[in-house]
């Protein structure tokens, strides 16, 4: 169910929003005119519409949801955060909002018919025995997917305001089909050829160069020699994970802080749930079938006789927060095999049945200690860093040295010599090592920094103690690696210079590919029928044979390197596409794609500065930025 409403969203909002938004929003994208820093509690103001705090989180966690369904139940909101799935959400929800105001700024609107008809007409929502609109499929998508009723028909009809801007764009599109033809004939030629591998082994014995070689050698490729700059420096960090050793808790505070969580520790009551579902103008019929229920007529048979199968009525189990707020009081109020009255939502008449439910539970504080000990003592680790980092701060501002004042509240000190830009803290496992690194490369030799904290909660404070400027290290110091260099790169020449020579021999006088070889040591090999993407190679042969080939002309060969190997390519058959027999119907599809997101995108452009947009940034980062730092 849950991937139907997937499909469905795929198909109206996705399809004609985000497929095509996503893309135009590189080029239109957030610009620093549209951000606003003031006092409104509103996520962004996009003309007359708003985007609140609710809609965007319940869209961000839709997206969280679905990179779990890819990445697994593991992928968290932090790790969705570092990839900017939040800023794409608030671009996605901005670039609906904007096309909405559009539409409506140009007296576009949809009636409640055709929202209905547009929802009913999904396959996603049809039950696939009678293939009718199934307002069972409907609810569970609903809940599954994390919208209300009401969000989802605003969406619905939003998008297809939004359809009506979009078409009128788009819908003209159009591709020449020579032009198309061509493309695709291009595509699908396909080429083989024969191909071997130089023997490597016969020039294993390169003789060293002399000095003179070596060292011009060093000295042109003096960027393959020479040491980075490197920083020695004093390094003294403050982290609740050292404290936390330290904490002891008394069984009064382990007691009391459970009492306090307590909740966290329940397991609510779940509930299994049936229905009956009634059209919204079917009461008497609800009422009717509610009587029979009363007098022992068998609930399956009833629902049977409504048209719904036994996957319709069995709805699964539900907590109380978890069902349909309208049909939470009936639901949690009926003993245990109990039948509800015809009750009524906007889906329409409900007969509730619980089968059976499962007692709420409470794990008991020796079941969950370790758990409020651990939680605890991290708390007044955390709670006691604050006071010491500022103590710290205090000893640090009145010039107290590095050393003295660590030593005084308990902190870490590191003597770091050789750090290098962007390679850690000298192989010192410190937390928050690569924004340290940073931090040690923006300051000059001899200064000190501030006490500094870490994305996750390390205090530090780093001295530079000397700095060593990057350089061109010695001759001597590197020479065996000059020779190594050199060698492997005078090795690659000769092999180059060899394999030119044979391929010249083919093409000047039509030597044969399969005796050169063999005379070299080599077996010569097929490629095969392939494509210029290399698309009918073995796995084994490099795709550069096949861009070889693409580059020579009937019967010619050529030398190309392909990684450690050299190769003798020669081109034996070109298949030409038939121009006048390609399906150009793909090619057509995926240039009118472009050409619509080219269109659409310019059309952003425009109402970015008909229309009024402000992204509010503080609410967002009071939303989401503790999650981040986590």
């Amino acid at each position: 169910m849950l991937a139907g409403i997937r499909t469905f969203s795929k198909s109206i909002f996705a399809k004609i929003i985000f497929g095509v938004i996503a893309l135009s929003f590189v080029i239109w994208g957030l610009n620093a005119s549209m951000l606003n820093l003031g006092t409104s509690r509103e996520v962004a103001e996009i003309g007359s519409q708003k985007i609140t705090p609710v809609e965007l989180d319940r869209a961000f966690q839709r997206s969280v949801q679905n990179m779990r369904n890819m990445f697994g139940p593991n992928f968290n909101q932090q790790q969705a955060i570092q990839m900017g799935l939040l800023n794409n959400t608030v671009q996605s929800l901005v670039s609906q909002k904007v096309l909405r105001e559009d539409a409506r700024n140009i007296g576009i609107g949809i009636s409640d018919e055709k929202v209905r008809d547009q929802i009913f007409s999904s396959d996603s929502f049809k039950d696939p025995t009678t293939g009718q609109f199934s307002r069972d499929r409907f609810m569970q998508a609903l809940y599954q997917a994390g919208y209300t009723e009401q969000e989802f028909i605003n969406g619905v009809r939003g998008d297809m305001m939004s359809q009506q801007v979009v078409g009128s764009l788009t819908g003209t599109a159009s591709v020449p089909d020579i032009m198309a033809r061509q493309i695709v004939a291009y595509r699908n030629e396909q080429r083989s050829g024969s191909f071997f591998a130089l023997n490597a082994a016969e020039f294993a014995d390169i003789a060293v160069a002399d000095d003179a070689t070596l060292r011009t050698y060093h000295e042109d490729n003096a960027a393959q020699f020479t040491a980075p700059e490197s920083r020695d420096v004093t390094l003294a960090t403050l982290s609740a994970a050292d404290l936390i050793p330290t904490i002891t808790l008394t069984e009064d505070e382990i007691a009391e802080s459970y009492a306090q969580r307590e909740a966290e520790f329940q397991t609510p009551e779940k509930r299994a749930v049936e229905q009956i579902l009634f059209s919204p103008n079917e009461e008497q019929s609800a009422r009717e079938a509610y009587n029979r229920l009363t007098e022992g007529a068998d609930f399956m048979a009833v629902a049977k006789d409504a048209g719904m199968d036994e996957a319709m009525v069995k709805l699964g189990e539900f907590t109380a927060n978890d069902i349909l707020p309208d049909l939470s009081e009936a639901t949690f109020t009926l003993e245990e095999g109990g039948i509800s009255e015809p009750v009524e939502t906007a889906l329409g008449w409900h007969i509730i049945r619980v089968p059976s439910i499962t007692p709420g539970s409470t794990q008991t504080l020796d079941e969950v200690r370790d758990i409020i000990v651990e939680d605890l003592k991290q708390f007044k680790a955390e709670d006691a860093i604050y006071d010491l980092a500022a103590s710290f701060d205090e000893e640090l501002g009145a010039g107290t040295p590095i050393e003295d004042a660590a030593r005084d509240v308990g902190a870490r000190t590191y003597k770091l010599d050789g750090v290098v830009r962007g390679e850690g803290l000298a192989g010192q496992n410190v937390d928050g090592a690569d924004e340290i690194n940073a931090k040690i490369f923006e300051l000059e030799n001899g200064e000190e920094s501030f006490l500094e904290e870490t994305a996750t909660g390390t205090r530090y404070v780093v001295r530079i103690e000397n700095v060593t400027p990057s350089a061109l290290r010695p001759f001597d110091e590197v020479r065996e690696d000059v020779v190594a260099a050199w060698t492997a790169e005078e090795r690659q020449r000769l092999m180059m210079e060899k394999a030119e020579e044979l391929a010249g021999n083919i093409n000047n006088s039509g030597a044969d590919i399969a005796t050169l070889a063999s005379e070299n040591g080599a077996s010569v090999r097929e490629t095969g029928m392939t494509r210029r993407t290399g698309q009918g190679l073995a796995d084994d042969i490099n795709p550069a044979v096949a861009a070889a080939l693409f580059t020579l002309e009937d019967g010619k060969a050529k030398a190309v390197q392909t990684g450690a190997d050299v190769v003798v390519v020669k081109l034996d058959e070109i298949q030409a596409a038939d121009i006048n027999t390609a399906d150009a119907a793909p090619v057509n599809d995926e240039l009118k794609e472009a050409l619509n997101e080219d269109i659409l995108a310019q059309y952003l452009n425009h109402l970015n500065e008909e229309i009024s947009v402000s992204v509010n940034n503080s609410v967002i980062n009071e939303l989401y930025m503790p999650a981040a730092a986590n």
